[in-house]
């Protein structure tokens, strides 16, 4: 894949970069079409939107630095290097949440209304944002030869897995060194007493190549890997339908029914995709988006009950 369209000196337009400016700028032309539901100024919406922007690229960032923090400890030139990778989404969802309370008491505005304007372009500009992530060849999934019953764990236990594998195999984590797999699948593997077979489990896997050394190249050489940016983004889009069809009534708008529905939506795609992730964060010896996620369908459940109770009073 290629990370960027085009390069001039030290300028480079990121694929990346282009998928969040377009996510941006959709948002803003959309929500702006329910400024007179918010009963506020258009350029009050914009401001609203590109301010909770900014404040949720930054949560994103310090969340995925707090997690990472025995990597980033005394290294702060990396805390800010954004365009080397770690943006946590869940992080940015905390903090656009917090920033919409925040500019909605100061600009006097209904941050229900903000919110259910927002929710379905919020999550269209996720997808988007996967397709970056493709070209960046990050956020990318395990090995498509990885044994389902190793993926499908609540305790994430794949990274002891891929060291039992490695050793066994007398290779180092090294792409060139890791990319010698390909030629010795099928292969058994002893780990914990049983016997595991590294095979062809999923024949839709994408292999990055050594030419812009990716983080997925990086981390697991030529081998297949489940295209992860794939899954979560075609989930966005599907789940985007329903969003949107609600959105386009104005009666919707206000009742924190979108929200709600974008807190539950987004859980489930993020912790269905959380299984196949290779990169993901952990709390102790869980993946971190499960946690978040039982909080988000808590909590977006509670916006879909009120809604409920407000509309049968």
């Amino acid at each position: 894949m290629f990370p960027y369209l085009f390069k001039i000196g030290f300028f480079e337009l990121r694929v990346y970069s282009l998928m969040y400016i377009i996510g941006l700028l959709l948002c803003i032309y959309m929500v702006r079409r329910k400024a007179e539901l918010l009963d506020t100024k258009k350029e009050s919406v914009e401001n609203a939107v590109i301010v909770t922007f900014l404040m949720s690229i930054l949560g994103a960032r310090m969340y995925y630095v707090l997690f990472r923090w025995d990597y980033y400890d005394g290294n702060f030139f990396e805390m800010i290097a954004v365009w080397h990778g770690g943006l946590a989404i869940h992080g940015g969802i905390i903090a656009g949440i917090l920033t919409i309370l925040v500019y909605c008491r100061i600009k006097n505005i209904n941050p229900i209304k903000l919110g259910d304007s927002i929710v379905p372009w919020l999550l269209f500009a996720q997808g988007l944002g996967r397709i970056g992530n493709l070209a960046n060849g990050e956020a990318h999934g395990v090995p498509t030869i990885t044994p389902p019953s190793v993926i499908f764990q609540m305790k994430n236990g794949f990274q002891e897995f891929w060291k039992t594998v490695l050793n066994q195999e007398g290779l180092i984590d090294a792409p060139q060194s890791i990319t010698k797999l390909t030629s010795r699948i099928p292969l058994d593997v002893n780990f914990k007493g049983q016997v595991l077979t590294l095979k062809e489990y999923f024949p839709w896997g994408i292999s990055f190549s050594g030419k812009y050394n990716t983080p997925a190249f990086q981390e697991f050489g030529r081998l297949p890997v489940h295209p992860t940016f794939i899954y979560e983004m075609l989930l966005n889009f599907i789940f985007f339908i329903p969003l949107y069809i609600l959105w386009r009534k104005d009666r919707n708008i206000g009742t924190g029914k979108l929200v709600g529905l974008y807190l539950i939506f987004y859980a489930f795609i993020r912790s269905f995709v959380t299984f196949f992730r290779a990169d993901d964060l952990m709390a102790g010896p869980f993946r971190a988006p499960h946690l978040i996620s039982i909080i988000m369908i808590f909590v977006g459940a509670g916006f879909l009950f009120a809604a409920w109770r407000k509309k049968s009073h």
